[in-house]
């Protein structure tokens, strides 16, 4: 406002005195820093809230680590029972295996000695 109302003055033809320069300068720089000091608190405040939206994005990060671990772990834990039931099963299948072997035999046994 003050360099409009300066402005205004000096067209009106009136002249201004050097105090009058100086104050309506002083208003003028006054009011772009009470301007400047609007914008670095906006600014503040965004960098605040991105400060907090990274907290809360680490926070997220750091409970999908530990779950993906754990899953890891259960996954892990898995593959080793699928792999000592197939051990287990192909230890079954050869004791059946020897089992009918050996019932064969001594049916042969028995057809051989009749």
């Amino acid at each position: 406002r003050g360099v409009e109302e300066t402005a205004a003055r000096l067209l009106s033809g009136g002249r201004m005195s050097r105090l009058e320069e100086q104050q309506a300068r002083m208003k003028a720089q006054d009011d772009q820093l009470a301007q400047l000091g609007e914008g670095v608190d906006r600014i503040r405040g965004i960098g605040q809230n991105i400060h907090e939206e990274a907290k809360t994005q680490l926070g997220l990060l750091d409970r999908l680590e530990a779950d993906v671990d754990q899953t890891t772990q259960g996954i892990r834990e898995e593959t080793k029972h699928a792999e000592s039931v197939t051990v287990s099963g192909q230890t079954f299948y050869m004791y059946v295996c020897v089992a009918i072997l050996v019932l064969i035999m001594i049916l042969e046994l028995v057809v051989g000695l009749q």
